[in-house]
């Protein structure tokens, strides 16, 4: 076996040999469209709202209008205020069932509401809640509006409102998330984008180690150094298909989502970081596999454990250490945060130099197993 300069002419013809292969097999080509299509279908099905919503209405209407003038307040919490007319139009909101047709709860405050505490030094508020509404939450609306009524009458009256509550709490620090932002809430299809997006780029790799794995079986590969082909030639045209059929995949999916609109040169860069871990883990599996069944085999226990990062989105809490050392957790923490929170290149670059220099340590291993298995024949 000789050793010499990369060719691209001769990488480029067994690149072509292995398209040609890879259409051949019937396999693949039924099921790699098969489960494209499949993949958009449960993406498209996914619902695009955040899970929680709360739409609470008031009397006075005026109250709605001043809670809209504070975006800040109320952005990415789920919970939407809706002004009343009059009390009887917030009752008729609710059935004798207590199921309502939008609304989960209604506020009624004096008409005079805030102004006629001077005068009255008290107040009776009337509540109604969906029976659709999580336990407990009658509970917290209930309190909070008792805890704003000895708010308000110690406004009224010049004192600190906070004097007049059980707790004193002499500071108080509240983090809204940015005008337009989707850190508070995001949709099940923000949050399964990154998944069925690692999915899509390790499920080709088992489809390049089934190829590398048929080429070592049936020592094509041997066949191909008796040409003026070299160790090299044959290495880099594995890892160029590799990634051709690991990024052609996730582009189609990505344009069927439309997460180009978000930043296309970003994702574009994630792609083809995804589509080289990918490359490296099929000729990992191929080299390591020696017949289908223990490729796949082989395929599933690397696959595996590089899901796993981005099924943890679904986890509330810090990522562990172990998980933040698996290879794959740089690349979901970009596709998560660009394609999930429309987050930049500031954000992403930490993570895609980290996954980067997985992806050359990867590769390089591949290379090097494969080079060996290649020269054992």
């Amino acid at each position: 076996m000789r050793g010499h300069a990369i060719r691209p002419r001769a990488v480029s013809a067994i690149v072509l040999k292995d398209l040609r292969e890879f259409s051949r097999d019937r396999l693949w080509m039924v099921l790699t469209p098969v489960s494209l299509v499949f993949v958009v279908i449960v993406f498209l099905l996914l619902p695009d709202r955040t899970g929680f919503r709360m739409a609470v209405g008031v009397y006075p209407e005026r109250l709605a209008e001043y809670a809209s003038g504070i975006p800040e307040i109320l952005s990415g919490s789920g919970i939407e205020i809706l002004g009343f007319s009059s009390p009887g139009k917030l009752e008729e909101e609710f059935s004798s069932e207590g199921v309502t047709e939008g609304i989960s709860a209604g506020v009624a405050f004096p008409a005079d509401f805030p102004e006629g505490l001077a005068s009255t030094g008290g107040m009776t508020v009337r509540l109604w809640f969906s029976g659709t509404l999580p336990p407990g939450t009658e509970r917290a609306l209930s309190s909070g509006i008792r805890e704003l009524g000895y708010a308000l009458q110690a406004v009224v009256r010049g004192s600190d409102p906070l004097g007049q509550l059980p707790v004193r709490l002499p500071e108080l620090s509240c983090i809204f998330p940015e005008a337009g932002s989707n850190e508070a809430q995001l949709s099940m299809r923000q949050r399964m984008r990154p998944v069925l997006v690692m999915l899509i780029l390790l499920v080709e790799a088992l489809a390049l180690a089934g190829l590398v794995s048929m080429e070592i079986e049936h020592r094509t590969a041997t066949a191909l150094l008796v040409t003026p082909v070299g160790t090299g030639d044959l290495l880099a045209a594995k890892c160029i298909t590799g990634m051709l059929l690991a990024a052609s995949q996730a582009v189609v999916f990505l344009l069927a989502t439309g997460a180009f609109a978000v930043d296309w040169p970003l994702v574009s860069m994630l792609i083809l970081l995804g589509a080289g871990m990918a490359s490296a883990v099929g000729m990992i599996s191929g080299a390591g596999g020696r017949d289908f069944i223990g490729t796949v085999f082989f395929g599933m226990m690397l696959i595996i454990p590089l899901m796993v990062p981005a099924v943890s989105v679904f986890i509330p809490g810090r990522p562990s250490l172990v998980l933040r050392l698996l290879p794959s957790y740089g690349l979901v923490e970009s596709f998560y945060g660009v394609l999930g929170q429309g987050k930049g290149w500031g954000f992403a670059v930490h993570h895609m130099l980290v996954t980067l220099a997985w992806v050359t340590a990867l590769m390089t291993f591949a290379l090097v197993f494969l080079r060996r298995r290649v020269r054992s024949l």
